[in-house]
């Protein structure tokens, strides 16, 4: 089941959180960044591991 929310909606609960709350804010902020930033270290090591094994490829192939 997916829920349409209003943008608005969104925005207004999380001023409420951010003045109710702070702390807790600050926690879901941090943790969202932290993992946007991993996410993103995921893909650049996929993309340097695609790299290396297409440089490679006739060498791992000569070792099998």
């Amino acid at each position: 089941m997916t829920a349409v929310l209003d943008k608005n909606v969104v925005k207004q609960a999380l001023r409420e959180l951010i003045q109710e709350e702070p702390e807790l804010f600050k926690k879901m902020l941090i943790e969202t960044v932290v993992e946007e930033v991993k996410t993103s270290q995921d893909a650049d090591f996929e993309v340097l591991v695609r790299k290396n094994f297409n440089r490679y490829e006739a060498t791992f192939k000569a070792l099998a």
